[in-house]
Formats: C-alpha cells, structure tokens, sequence
C-alpha cells in the first residue's frame, strides 16, 4: 500500500511538472512575442503598425522618481487624441491602451482621418518622440468602431 501511495505521489508530482513545462512554452509561443516594440526611454509602443479598430498598446518600465509629464499622442493630422500623465516618483511602471474611434468632431469623424503616421510625445522629460502607422485596412469587426460621422457633423 506505501509503495502504491508513493507511485501515485510520483505520477502526480510528473503530471504538475508537466503541465508547468507545456504551460510556459505556450506563453513564449504566444502571438504576441512576434511585435516589435518602439520604444524611447522608459516608454514603448506595440508595433510599428495598426490596422484600424485594433487596440494600441502604450507601456513605461522604469520610470525614475524625478521624471513627471504627460505622454501626449497626435493623429497624423497633428490633433491631440489622447493624453496621459505620469509621476515615476507615484508609479514607475504601467501600461494602457487606447483605440482610435470616430467622433462627432469636424478633426476626427472620418476613418481616413487616423490613417497615417501618428506620433506620441513625452511633456517633461527628454525622450525623442515615438512614431507608428495606422494602415487603411481594418481588424476584423473593426468597422463598427470607426464609422464615417462626417456628415453628421455642420
């Protein structure tokens, strides 16, 4: 009975480890281990470029305690869509993620109007700004996110 308990303990402890193994080989297989970063400084963007309705991911590592500012992220119509301040000496590290979508505004209505170079600017500190794409294709469903308001707009 000991030796059958000490075998199922065995096959057990196999069967975790893995499991384990397999586990962490599907995370480094992952999708998205295959995007580059742009990165200045602390802060980094996923990929170079976006198809329209996709999700674009902003993440700081490292941040120092004396750098405080506003990342700022231009269309390439140099329009300010988004905006978002930091503070390294409150939070070192984050991540967000913003996606581009019309809005009822004469600047930013139209699909066309986010397709191109968009730039994203660091306020207070010295870092170069970071540039990415925005190509006219879209993701899948995407077409439902940005929809063309310019003739609701007078």
């Amino acid at each position: 009975m000991k030796k059958l308990s000490s075998i199922i303990i065995a096959a057990i402890i196999i069967v975790i480890l893995v499991s384990i193994y397999f586990a962490s080989t599907q995370i480094r297989d992952s999708p998205d281990e295959g995007f580059e970063w742009i990165t200045s400084g602390p802060f980094s963007v996923r990929g170079h470029q976006h198809k329209l309705g996709e999700n674009i991911f902003v993440v700081a590592y490292g941040i120092t305690s004396d750098e405080k500012g506003t990342i700022r992220v231009y269309t390439p119509k140099n329009i300010e869509y988004i905006y978002y301040p930091f503070d390294g000496s409150v939070k070192s590290n984050f991540n967000v993620y913003f996606k581009p979508d019309t809005f009822a505004k004469k600047d930013r209505c139209s699909p066309e109007d986010f397709v191109g170079i968009w730039t994203m600017k660091f306020e207070g500190v010295t870092y170069p700004p970071i540039q990415f794409e925005l190509i006219n294709e879209y993701i899948v469903g995407g077409e439902e996110d940005i929809i063309d308001l310019c003739k609701y707009v007078t």
